[in-house]
């Protein structure tokens, strides 16, 4: 439900298919530099996102050398 606090703002598309987003809405989602996006039912939903990279990947789990029993 649309409340009088959060009114519903316009978007302006340029002519290079770029989406200029209100500085208010921005600031309320928290100032994100990228967004995801998605057309569901006709809509577009964009929502916060973040870039990922290799280097954002936990380092892999390194196996643990075996254990060496005395009599070997």
């Amino acid at each position: 439900m649309k409340t009088p606090s959060n009114p519903p703002r316009l978007a302006k598309l340029t002519s290079k298919n770029q989406l200029t987003l209100p500085r208010a809405v921005v600031e309320a989602l928290g100032c994100p530099s990228h967004f995801r996006v998605q057309v569901h039912d006709g809509a577009l939903v964009l929502w916060p996102g973040r870039v990922v990279t290799v280097l954002d990947r936990p380092e892999p789990m390194m196996p643990q050398p075996r254990a060496r029993n005395r009599a070997e």
